[in-house]
């Protein structure tokens, strides 16, 4: 299945599941409200510690100054930041209504007031903007993990963002045992935990690091590396990044006037910058007469001493113009590689997110309204979670990514491939163009699965590296299935043709019609059965197979692959006087057919058979919503 056909059987079963509980007002309305969601922009929750800077990263995302930042932990309700056509803020209460605040620009001061409100109060404050940046996600803010709005209302953070959010965002400033908890409790369902793709950690103030200075970032980093390798971490998280998210905010917004003022101030000499870089009271309470005390503490509050002394190292060394400083800055920040994560771990999977949501809410509504003849349904839900092998493999993808798994480099790049990094289709998973024959397509994924099969019993990898390669070689015999059964068009078959022609050295004929290759499978198809009735009938025939089927856990799979050399049976007319021999290859006509068909042998793949998953118990206050 790919991601979209993923997301097809989730929201089919949500559909099953809302009709089956159609006589309980309150929970049909809640899995109704999931179905709409499958439909929407991607919901993407920025959540962790009271002031770990979630307001600030919000900003940098976006790219404008809509989040308010605050000295003081203020966030009281849930935040959306959604986009619109227009500004627009909508407040919702806990009894259902909602509100409609009449603005034309998005205040920060009045998005802040709103956000005092308490949790009983407001149930979730959405702000509508035009911005590009929330054309394709959607993010939400929460009140701090732990904070006195979610101690006060009873909520769990668990509940917040299993029923809002399809990912998470989680910001610290140093990993600890508060956010190891809050992080386990999010994947603490069934569901969440044999998928675990939606949780990127990021260090988003990393230049206050150790002493901070110019050394945070580096050391940040040195931080990160330690807690990829930490077994508990990467249970839940594949991706660690750190981020300045200050330096991030200033850059995505900064304006002509400020990149002037920097430019007057990287004038100076390098001994009156260090001076000036020493503390925050010398840079603003400095005289400087080209660049007044106001607007330089209007350039501290916004960069930081961090991001000033970085953006004046490179005006200095030559970065002269703003979109150049900007892209700088930004890989400086760790901004940018914070967004290419979030589009390749979120955007560009989002199916199969969406995917995990629905089936987290059909998990959810099972284990917290248990009722005669559910079983069916959670028959259902756990065929389609044991064989949702396109979860596996993101999980894979973003382990190779971040690091967490490491082959040798060539092994690396076709792991990555195979597991369609690159483009989902079997063309883009072997490496191959759009024109590829059929034939040369079957070849590769045969070969494929042969060099990954010779990693399975390679003795130097440990346990992760194992399965990993388990998790590849099903890609791979997923491939070899789907080519053994994919119809050969007639194009193709003539481009075959010509193709098995020139490896016997004979001149290539025109490509044939597709009434001409219609005629000519008619006749094969005669021939074949002629040659079928004069043979003895097979004891052990192999059962036919869709393309969608797979076999059952333990049981080998019948896969056709060409046979180099061999010749094909059918087509052969007996010899006269000579009876036909079971077993033996025929003699006659096998040039003329080897021109039509490629020669094919019988492979035996072993299917891995999916592990055993059952359901667990989670806590009510968990799972019911």
């Amino acid at each position: 299945m790919t991601g979209e056909a993923l997301l097809d059987r989730a929201r089919a079963l949500l559909i099953r599941t809302m009709t089956f509980y159609r006589d309980d007002p309150r929970t049909s309305t809640w899995l109704r409200g999931r179905l709409e969601r499958l439909e929407q922009p991607l919901r993407i929750a920025v959540s962790g510690r009271v002031k770990a800077g979630k307001s600030t990263l919000i900003n940098a995302l976006v790219g404008a100054e809509l989040a308010p930042t605050d000295a003081e932990e203020r966030t009281q309700v849930s935040t959306f930041y959604q986009y619109g056509p227009e500004p627009k803020i909508l407040v919702h209460t806990p009894h259902g209504t909602v509100q409609n605040v009449p603005v034309t620009t998005l205040d920060a001061s009045t998005i802040r007031d709103l956000q005092h409100w308490r949790p009983d109060e407001v149930s979730r404050l959405v702000i509508e903007s035009p911005t590009p940046g929330l054309q394709a996600i959607t993010l939400i803010e929460t009140p701090g993990v732990a904070s006195a709005a979610v101690q006060e209302t009873g909520r769990s953070a668990l509940a917040q963002i299993l029923s809002e959010a399809d990912a998470v965002l989680y910001l610290t400033r140093y990993p600890r045992q508060t956010d190891l908890q809050f992080l386990q409790s999010v994947n603490e369902l069934h569901t969440a935990r044999s998928v675990p793709i939606s949780t990127i950690v990021a260090f988003s103030r990393a230049d206050e690091t150790g002493s901070g200075g110019p050394d945070g970032l580096q050391a940040a980093e040195r931080i990160a590396e330690s807690y990829r390798n930490d077994p508990t971490l990467r249970s839940f998280a594949q991706h660690l990044i750190p981020v300045v998210g200050l330096l991030g905010q200033a850059v995505a917004t900064m304006t002509d006037e400020e990149f002037t003022a920097l430019g007057n101030l990287a004038r100076l000499s390098q001994n009156d910058l260090e001076a000036l870089l020493l503390s925050a009271d010398r840079f603003i309470n400095s005289k400087i007469e080209s660049t007044p005390a106001a607007i330089r503490q209007r350039l501290f509050e916004r960069f930081g001493q961090f991001g000033l002394g970085r953006a004046l190292t490179l005006l200095r060394s030559g970065v002269s113009e703003p979109k150049k400083l900007r892209s700088a800055l930004l890989d400086e920040s760790g901004l940018n590689s914070l967004q290419e994560t979030l589009h390749q771990q979120f955007v560009e999977r989002q199916d199969a997110l969406r995917a995990r949501s629905a089936m987290l809410a059909v998990d959810m509504v099972l284990r917290a309204n248990p009722r005669p003849g559910v079983q069916q349904l959670q028959g259902e839900f756990e065929r389609l979670l044991a064989n949702a092998h396109e979860w596996d493999e993101l999980r894979l993808l973003s382990a190779l990514d971040s690091g967490q798994v490491r082959f040798s480099r060539p092994l690396q790049a076709e792991a990555k491939r195979l597991l369609g990094a690159f483009g989902s289709s079997p063309q883009e998973r072997l490496g191959r163009d759009g024109n590829a024959l059929a034939v040369d397509l079957t070849d590769e994924a045969a070969a494929a699965l042969s060099r990954w099969r010779q990693q399975a019993v390679n003795p130097l990898h440990d346990r992760v590296h194992r399965e990993a390669v388990r998790t590849v070689l099903r890609s791979c015999e997923r491939l070899v299935v789907n080519q053994a059964h994919a119809p050969q068009r007639p194009a193709q078959a003539g481009q075959a043709q010509q193709a098995g022609q020139a490896r016997q050295g004979a001149q290539p004929q025109q490509a044939v019609t597709p009434q001409q290759a219609a005629q000519h499978q008619a006749s094969q198809a005669q021939q074949a059965a002629q040659h079928q009735a004069a043979q003895p009938q097979r004891r052990h025939a192999q059962p036919t197979r869709s393309q969608d089927s797979y076999p059952r856990p333990g049981q080998p799979q019948t896969v056709v692959q060409p046979q180099p050399g061999a010749q094909p049976q059918h087509g052969a007319q007996p010899q006269h006087g000579a009876q036909p021999q079971h077993g033996q290859q025929r003699q006659t006509g096998r040039r003329r057919a080897a021109q039509h068909q490629a020669p094919t042998r019988v492979v035996e793949v072993p299917q891995n058979p999916p592990a055993e998953q059952g359901p667990e118990d989670t806590p009510g206050a968990h799972s019911r919503h």
